[in-house]
């Protein structure tokens, strides 16, 4: 009897133009550039932590993804993607990718432990005690009052179950 490899349901946000680039490609990649400058500190970090915990990365950034937003296995909601997603992404367009990925290649992590993360890179400019962060990815991760987020190296063709158009208009608190 031969096993299937075990995979795991994520959503990621991503530029429109992600789906025309799947079109000519099979596997994208984030690349560095890509990155906001003022949080790069806390990707590189979580880029190290990826490779520390097996998944190779071969010098892309990583890719952003949700695991479960409110409750288990929920995708992300309309309210997840305001509060991310600026309004020069949202008319320029934005799209949700639902994905299983297969489970050796995501990390998933406490989204509000991230977050202190990236207020610690944002407030100080540095990780002053990396150490500290090592929580976010402890296990079993709890949902209450938080989400769990995963990251991976690349988005895979293969691994896409739907892209959805996020029709939001920014300014407005609904769709």
């Amino acid at each position: 009897m031969r096993l299937l490899p075990s995979v795991m349901k994520l959503w990621t946000f991503q530029s429109a133009e992600l789906e025309n680039l799947l079109d000519k490609v099979e596997v994208v990649y984030a690349e560095w550039q890509l990155t906001p400058v003022n949080w790069r500190l806390a990707y590189v970090w979580m880029a190290a932590e990826m490779e520390r915990h097996g998944i190779e990365l071969n010098g892309h950034a990583p890719v952003w993804a949700w695991h479960s937003c409110g409750k288990w296995f929920a995708p992300p909601t309309v309210g997840t993607a305001m509060s991310l997603l600026t309004d020069y992404q949202l008319l320029n367009g934005m799209v949700t990718i639902e994905m299983e990925v297969p489970d050796e290649l995501c990390l998933l992590s406490s989204y509000a432990r991230f977050n202190e993360l990236l207020d610690e890179v944002i407030d100080f400019g540095t990780i002053r005690h990396p150490e500290a962060h090592y929580e976010m990815f402890s296990l079993p991760l709890e949902l209450d009052m938080d989400e769990i987020q995963a990251v991976i190296p690349c988005i895979n063709k293969d691994w896409i179950l739907e892209i959805r158009p996020i029709d939001i208009k920014p300014g407005k608190d609904d769709y």
